[in-house]
C-alpha cells in the first residue's frame, strides 16, 4: 500500500491518459536480439477481457474487408494468449470518450494533426485501483486516414516497392497490444516494435508480455482463508504489491488468502498487530477491489465487514511501502479473524481424501442458533447450537458397504463423535478413529452432530472448534473422504466479535 491518501479522494479521481502509439515508415532489421525484452507499465484491464466495437465499411486492394482484418487481428491476441478480445460489429466513435472502446479511419487525431509518419494512435483511459497502476477502461485506436492501406502478408516491400500500400492487418495488430497494456519493444523480434517492419505475426515477445502482465498473481503463494482465527507475517521474502500487480513502484508485502462463497454471506474480518501497520482488502480473483480498510491512527489493527455474493475471493493483508503511524511497521506478525453469517446451510468446500484419491463426493454443512434459518460461526455461550452436515456420497460409493466421521480439531486435541454420541479424545499416538455409523452408503447422508447444545450451562464460555465429517469404505477402510473448508465455532461472551 503507497499511502493511506489513495484511500481518500484519490480513488474518486477518474484518471485519463493518453498512449500514445507512433509508427515510423522505416523496415525493421534482420538480425536483432532473440532475448525477451517485452516491455509493460503495469496498467492492464480487470479480468483481462475488453468488448471492441468494429464497423469500418469498404475493403483493400487485396479484397479483405477492413472489418476482416481487424476481426483477425483481434482473434490473434485472443487465441494466442490470456487475454481475450470480445468483438461487436457495431460503429463507435474512437474519438468519444464514452467508456466503449473501438477502432475507426480518421482524417486527424481527434481534433489535431497526427506527428509526422503517424499511422495510428492508441488511446487508453484509466482509473485508479486500490493497489499498483491504474486499471484500462477503455482503448481505442485512431487510424490515419491520409496514408495508403492494404492487406497481405510478408515483407513489406515486394517486387521492389511497397505493396499497393502499408499493411493494415499488422498496424491493428500493434495498435490492440498497446490497448491490451504492452509498450514499445525495440530490443527483440515484436509486433510491437516502435516502427512498422516485416513482422506480421505475434511474436514469442509479444505473447510473453501479456502472459507477464496478466500473470501476477502466479507471482505470490495463496492460501486458503480459514474462518475463525489464524496467524502470519509480513515480512522479507513475502510477495509485494509490485509484484502481484506486475507495475507501480509499490513495494510494500501482502500474503493472499482464496476463499468461495457458495451463497450470499456477510463476511466480517479483523487484522491484529502490536507492530505491523495492517491494511486489509477484499477483491474478486481478477484483482477487482470491493473493499478496503487501512486501519486508524490510534493502532495498528483494521477490520472489513462486507456482504458478498456467489463467488471466487481473495482476502489481502497489506500494509504500508513506509512508516505511516509511529507506533507501527511495515513487517511482522499478525492475527486474523474471519467471521461470517449466511442465510444457507454453506458449501464445505471442494472434497479431498486421506489418500489423495478422486472423488465427486460433496459437503454441505453449518452450525445455527435459530433451527437453520441461518448459519454462522460465532455464538453467545448462551446460543442454542444445531451443528449438521449433509454429504453427497461419490456415485460410484452408493450402496456400499462403509461409515461414517465425525471430528472436533480443538487447539490441544482431536476429538471424534462414536456410535454412542459421544465425542472421545484420539489424539494420542496410535488411538484408532472412532466411527460413527457403520452402513450401507446412501445417495445423501445427513448428520446431526450436535442439537440444541447451550455451551454456557456446561461452563464454555470461551471456545474455538473445528468440525469435519467424511466417509469411507469397508472395503478400503484407510481411505476417508472428507471436505476441505471445515465448519468452525467459535463461543464468544462478545459473540460479535469473536473474541
Amino acid at each position: 500500500m503507497i499511502m493511506p491518501a489513495r484511500y481518500s479522494q484519490m480513488y474518486l479521481r477518474r484518471l485519463v491518459s493518453r498512449g500514445w502509439c507512433v509508427f515510423g515508415l522505416s523496415l525493421l532489421l534482420a538480425g536483432a536480439p532473440s532475448a525477451i525484452g517485452y516491455e509493460i507499465d503495469g496498467s492492464k484491464w480487470i479480468r483481462a477481457q475488453a468488448t471492441i466495437y468494429v464497423s469500418i465499411e469498404g475493403v483493400s486492394a487485396t479484397q479483405i474487408s477492413w472489418n476482416t482484418a481487424v476481426t483477425e487481428a483481434l482473434s490473434a491476441w485472443t487465441e494466442s494468449t490470456s487475454f481475450t478480445f470480445n468483438v461487436i460489429e457495431e460503429y463507435r466513435d474512437p474519438c468519444l470518450v464514452d467508456g466503449l472502446s473501438s477502432i475507426g479511419f480518421e482524417d486527424d487525431f481527434c481534433g489535431s494533426e497526427f506527428g509526422e509518419n503517424t499511422l495510428a494512435v492508441a488511446v487508453r483511459r484509466f482509473d485508479a485501483q486500490e493497489l499498483g497502476p491504474p486499471a484500462v477502461t477503455e482503448g481505442d485506436v485512431v487510424v490515419n486516414a491520409a496514408e495508403r492501406y492494404n492487406i497481405f502478408d510478408g515483407p513489406l516491400i515486394q517486387f521492389g516497392e511497397v505493396n499497393r500500400g502499408l499493411d493494415f492487418k499488422r498496424i491493428a495488430l500493434h495498435e490492440f497490444g498497446h490497448v491490451i497494456g504492452l509498450d514499445h519493444e525495440e530490443e527483440s523480434p515484436a509486433i510491437m516494435a516502435p516502427t512498422l517492419g516485416d513482422i506480421d505475426q505475434l511474436q514469442e515477445d509479444d505473447i510473453a508480455g501479456v502472459e507477464a502482465l496478466y500473470g501476477g498473481i502466479e507471482n505470490c503463494d495463496i492460501a486458503q482463508l480459514v474462518f475463525g482465527s489464524s496467524s502470519g507475517s509480513l515480512s522479507e521474502g513475502d510477495c509485494t504489491v509490485q509484484e502481484l500487480t506486475v507495475g507501480g513502484d509499490d513495494a510494500s508485502y501482502i500474503d493472499l488468502y482464496e476463499f468461495e462463497v457458495s451463497e450470499q454471506l456477510q463476511l466480517n474480518v479483523s487484522a491484529t498487530s502490536s507492530q505491523l501497520d495492517t491494511v486489509l482488502l477484499i477483491a474478486t480473483t481478477d484483482l477487482e477491489y470491493l473493499e478496503v480498510d487501512t486501519g486508524s491512527s490510534s493502532d495498528c489493527d483494521s477490520s472489513i465487514s462486507r456482504s458478498l455474493n456467489a463467488g471466487r475471493y481473495f482476502l489481502m493483508v497489506n500494509t504500508f511501502d513506509r512508516p505511516v503511524n509511529a507506533d507501527c511497521g511495515v513487517s511482522g506478525g499478525y492475527s486474523l479473524t474471519a467471521n461470517f453469517s449466511t442465510d444457507a446451510q454453506p458449501q464445505l468446500g471442494p472434497p479431498t481424501s486421506l489418500l489423495g484419491a478422486f472423488s465427486q463426493a460433496s459437503f454441505t454443512g453449518g452450525i445455527s442458533a435459530d433451527d437453520g434459518a441461518s448459519f454462522g460461526n460465532v455464538f453467545s455461550p448462551w446460543d442454542s447450537l444445531d451443528i449438521t452436515a449433509e454429504i453427497s456420497v461419490d456415485p460410484v460409493h452408493v450402496g456400499e458397504p462403509g461409515f461414517l466421521l465425525v471430528a472436533a480439531l480443538l487447539p490441544d486435541a482431536l476429538l471424534m463423535l462414536n456410535e454412542e454420541n459421544q465425542f472421545v479424545d484420539v489424539s494420542a499416538a496410535g488411538s484408532p478413529l472412532a466411527i460413527y455409523r457403520r452402513k450401507v452408503l446412501a445417495e445423501t447422508e445427513q448428520i446431526d452432530i450436535v442439537k440444541d447444545l447451550v455451551p454456557g450451562p456446561l461452563g464454555i464460555f470461551q471456545l474455538e472448534a473445528n468440525f469435519v465429517v467424511g466417509y469411507g469404505l469397508d472395503a478400503n477402510p484407510d481411505e476417508v473422504y472428507y471436505h476441505t473448508t471445515p465448519m468452525n465455532l467459535i463461543v464468544a461472551t462478545q459473540a460479535g466479535d469473536g473474541s
